[in-house]
């Protein structure tokens, strides 16, 4: 009998996976506020909760709509097999009766032949006294008259014994006559009436055959049809409790997904309600630098008016007032709000893919570089390193570095490099375009590359979106 069997070391992988990142980011998040969690972090680890979750929720969907498929699969098979096993047993029963009727015409067959073969004896042994008896009777009148009746006449010693004499001898020989004839016919009829039997008896021994064999064979039937029955019965149980099991789960990993679900929703609002204020504190600033350039160039024509005119020729010759700095230098030229991390070609993008360890389908929340091990890697933007962990603290990153860039486009931006070879930087502030590590292959990998994500208020984004 066999099951669905619920892909427990998808469910483990997605769950350690998660538990790994929510460490790595809230050690690294530990660096820098070790008094008061950063949303942004927590939010990292929650939505990777979230999604493994959901895709606890959903394998556990599935299998539970493949388990009441099997279920009404069996549930269609069960009334035919308890119809053919009710059929069978009827069958059974009908061979019994057929067999024991059988067995009853054996049995008088047997002991009406039995009986005849008795009263044949008996028949036998009363001609055999018959025939004595007449041997003997004609012994003695041959003794006593002579050889007939004419004898008997003239050894008569007067007329009356004379006639007494004949009539004795006259009923004599009738009666042993009509006896000989009558035990010669009930002999006759025993013996006929003896084969009859026997060949009745043979009958009814081959009918008797013929009905064990059918109801052995209506037996083993039934006995297989009672089984398939059970067997289903059982499948049907096995397959009702597996459902019940799995709608339990189901139940539970709903609850779960709405949890984080909540938590998620909850931390996207404090980020959204930090990322607005940052953008009034932005606004404000570019406010107040507008207000400041504006004022520094109101007095640079102020005292452009206040100064005398000149001749031509000092004008020409003495230098005018110099300007002042550029108090916002241009940023390096890039094609987006970050630069690539890495010089070497890209190997795998952003998105659901085959995972090459796990053999499982994931989401892939980054782009992969494959750069050969010890080439640098370098920062794709001005930003504060809020962790640099090893492979212990990071699970299947491996040795990992972590940048918060502030708020970029309205969200809080970070970036991850991951399975380094070596740290270059482990804390502070670094530039766009700094080398910060080298590639490697630690943690979850299968070969020397870079895996580099960008994060969005703490959820994993396509890089595509921000080089």
């Amino acid at each position: 009998m066999q099951r669905p069997s619920r892909p427990q070391a998808s469910r483990r992988t997605r769950a350690l996976t998660g538990a790994a990142l929510s460490l790595c980011l809230l050690a690294g998040a530990g660096h820098a506020f070790a008094a008061d969690p950063d949303p942004e972090t927590q939010k990292g680890q929650v939505d990777q909760d979230l999604k493994d979750a959901q895709g606890d929720l959903h394998d556990t969907s599935n299998e539970l709509v493949a388990a009441y498929s099997d279920l009404r699969a069996t549930r269609k098979k069960l009334p035919g097999a308890r119809s053919a096993a009710a059929s069978a047993e009827r069958a059974e029963t009908t061979a019994q009766g057929e067999y024991d009727d059988a067995v009853a015409a054996y049995d008088l067959a047997k002991a009406n032949e039995d009986k005849a073969e008795k009263e044949l004896k008996s028949t036998s042994t009363k001609i055999t006294t018959s025939r004595r008896a007449v041997a003997n009777f004609a012994g003695q009148v041959y003794q006593q008259q002579g050889l007939g009746t004419m004898s008997v006449v003239v050894g008569s010693e007067d007329p009356s014994a004379f006639v007494d004499k004949m009539i004795m001898a006259e009923a004599v020989g009738d009666t042993q006559s009509s006896a000989l004839e009558e035990l010669s016919t009930s002999k006759a009829n025993l013996v006929s009436t003896g084969d009859r039997l026997e060949a009745l008896r043979e009958k009814t021994k081959d009918a008797k055959s013929t009905k064990q064999t059918t109801l052995t064979a209506a037996k083993d039937a039934s006995t297989k049809a009672d089984a398939k029955q059970a067997d289903l019965e059982s499948l049907e149980q096995d397959q009702k409790s597996q459902s019940a099991t799995l709608s339990r789960e189901k139940k539970k990993d709903q609850k779960r997904v709405d949890s984080l679900q909540a938590q998620s929703d909850k931390l996207t609002k404090v980020l959204e309600e930090r990322a607005r204020k940052a953008r009034v504190r932005e606004a404000a600033i570019q406010k107040a630098r507008k207000e400041q350039e504006q004022r520094e160039a109101d007095a640079r024509a102020r005292a452009a008016r206040a100064t005398p005119k000149r001749g031509s020729d000092s004008s020409s010759s003495s230098p005018g007032p110099s300007a002042p700095a550029d108090p916002n230098p241009p940023a390096p030229s890039s094609s987006g709000v970050l630069q690539a991390p890495s010089t070497a070609p890209v190997s795998s993008e952003f998105g659901l893919r085959f995972h090459p360890i796990h053999h499982t389908w994931r989401l892939h929340a980054g782009r992969d570089y494959a750069g050969n091990c010890g080439s640098p890697i370098y920062a794709a933007d001005s930003g504060t390193v809020i962790s640099a962990l090893p492979p212990g603290s990071t699970g299947g990153y491996g040795n990992q570095v972590v940048i918060d860039h502030g708020v970029k486009r309205g969200s809080s931006l970070a970036t991850t490099y991951n399975h380094l070879q070596s740290f270059a930087v482990r804390s502070g502030h670094v530039s766009r375009g700094q080398i910060i590590g080298y590639v490697g292959t630690t943690g979850s990998s299968t070969g020397c590359h870079l895996h580099f994500e960008t994060r969005e208020n703490g959820t994993p984004v396509d890089p595509r979106g921000w080089l």
